[in-house]
């Protein structure tokens, strides 16, 4: 059984989103004002119009749609932020988008209750390159998202109906890795094969990561050396990890961006990317494994 990740604690999103995940600046906003817990437990903004490419949007609920089926979305004028975890409290999703991003984003500070499958549902009439425009009908409780002209109506859901924002205590993780998308998902691929865990060593002597699993009659390890990575800042780690928990968020992660994996013993993993094409950065939490 895996340990939760809010008692086992992680570090913040905007700790070093800015540093890794996301290497554009913010052009002058204050990111962290659209990632926080007090945005997340707002009454629904009183006016909101924001427009931008279909899979801007898409990212954004494909993102949130791998832990939950109905998330708080925070708006502020700066932009947008989202924090949700599954039922069991073993995997969660931080994710943060500037307004600067959008093609327009005029919005007042507030928080709704959205349900993600049915705004994915709407947002799957368009092309990738559309324009989708989202508005809030504050009176109807209502977010109407509109594509080429076919306004899709959608009922929001009552705050008090969702989850409080998962809370993000800042501790230390030592080990640093930057790989490939296509890298980690053959690893990844690999693990699942044979088991509903692996382990993940790092070793700073040999200058390698590791992951390594086993099934009733054979075994894997699919080592990289630090040539192999993009960026490498070792430590001697050895954790558990549920093979398709991490296999989700890896697939919740935008394609083509390069994946940041904080390590460390017996704390949560932090994997995070950027946003292509924008200006934000998004992460998950996951919860180590307990040993057998």
């Amino acid at each position: 059984m895996s340990q939760s990740t809010t008692a086992s604690s992680n570090e913040t999103a905007t700790t070093d989103a800015e540093e890794n995940a996301s290497e554009t600046p913010m052009d002058g906003e204050t990111p962290t004002e659209a990632d926080t817990a007090d945005l997340l437990t707002l009454g629904a903004p009183q006016y909101l119009r924001i427009s931008g490419e279909v899979q801007l949007f898409e990212r954004i609920f494909s993102a949130a749609g791998t832990v939950t089926d109905k998330t708080r979305l925070g708006i502020a004028e700066s932009g947008i932020a989202i924090r949700a975890a599954d039922q069991q409290g073993h995997a969660m999703v931080d994710l943060r988008v500037s307004g600067s991003s959008f093609s327009t984003f005029d919005a007042g500070r507030g928080t709704l209750g959205v349900d993600v499958g049915r705004v994915r549902d709407a947002l799957s009439i368009g092309d990738a390159g559309d324009l989708a425009q989202f508005k809030v009908d504050a009176a109807n409780s209502t977010l109407e998202v509109n594509i080429d002209g076919i306004t899709r109506t959608i009922e929001l859901d009552p705050l008090e109906s969702l989850r409080y924002p998962v809370e993000m205590p800042d501790i230390d993780i030592p080990a640093t890795v930057h790989l490939s998308p296509d890298d980690i998902s053959l690893g990844l691929d690999a693990a699942d094969m044979l088991s509903d865990r692996f382990d993940l060593t790092v070793d700073s002597d040999a200058g390698e990561m590791q992951f390594a699993a086993d099934g009733d009659t054979d075994s894997m390890v699919y080592t990289w050396e630090d040539t192999d990575l993009i960026a490498f800042e070792p430590a001697d780690i050895e954790v558990k990890l549920d093979s398709s928990l991490v296999k989700s968020a890896n697939a919740g992660l935008p394609d083509g961006t390069s994946r940041v994996l904080h390590i460390g013993d017996s704390v949560p993993l932090v994997l995070k990317s950027e946003f292509p094409d924008a200006n934000g950065a998004m992460q998950f939490v996951i919860a180590p494994k307990l040993p057998n």
